[in-house]
């Protein structure tokens, strides 16, 4: 079985794009906070620097979250192509977690929404926050939380049997109803995530 190891920007796309929910709603609350200056004032230099300082935040929201879910499609197109180099197991039992996208949007993204997108203090303490949650999310399985990549695909908790040896783990996958004993391909993405 030929391991696909996710690389630190495989990690930050998928970090990325488990934040474009909030960083939409951030966009949105800025446009809204800032409708009066929501206009074309023409090319000057002044009018660049206006609209820099009050929807420079938004700017650099969109363009991440861009960034962030063209690298998943390229990221979930190289996964694609290393499926057929799985090893097959057998499913002895499986359980659902898309569910935990729910978790992580209410815990990790609804605090953000109500900050002043204007306040430099509040825009500062949303990037520090940040910053510490992709620190923990590297060092852990949340990288596959994602309520993005849950659109397309589905996360479960499967017991499997290899080699006449039962072991645990995280599959992504795009099979909507996967079943006890039931065999597929997985290929190992980082310890103890699979894709499959």
């Amino acid at each position: 079985m030929k391991k696909v190891k996710l690389n630190n920007i495989a990690i930050l796309v998928l970090f990325i794009t488990s934040y474009i929910p909030l960083f939409s709603l951030l966009i949105i609350r800025q446009i809204k906070q800032n409708i009066d200056y929501f206009e074309f004032g023409g090319l000057k230099k002044g009018n660049f620097l206006l609209a820099f300082e009050m929807f420079g935040l938004s700017y650099f929201f969109l363009f991440i979250s861009i960034l962030g879910y063209i690298g998943l499609r390229f990221l979930l197109a190289n996964l694609n192509i290393n499926k057929s180099n799985g090893e097959l197991v057998k499913v002895i039992d499986v359980e659902n977690k898309n569910s935990e996208s729910i978790g992580y949007i209410s815990t990790y993204i609804v605090p953000f929404i109500f900050q002043d997108t204007n306040n430099l203090f509040d825009i500062s303490s949303i990037l520090l926050v940040l910053l510490m949650i992709f620190f923990i999310y590297t060092k852990s399985n949340m990288i596959v939380i994602n309520p993005i990549l849950s659109i397309t695909h589905t996360l479960y908790q499967i017991e499997y049997n290899k080699k006449n040896k039962t072991k645990k783990a995280l599959l992504i996958t795009k099979e909507g109803n996967l079943e006890n004993d039931e065999e597929i391909k997985i290929n190992l993405i980082t310890k103890n995530i699979y894709y499959g």
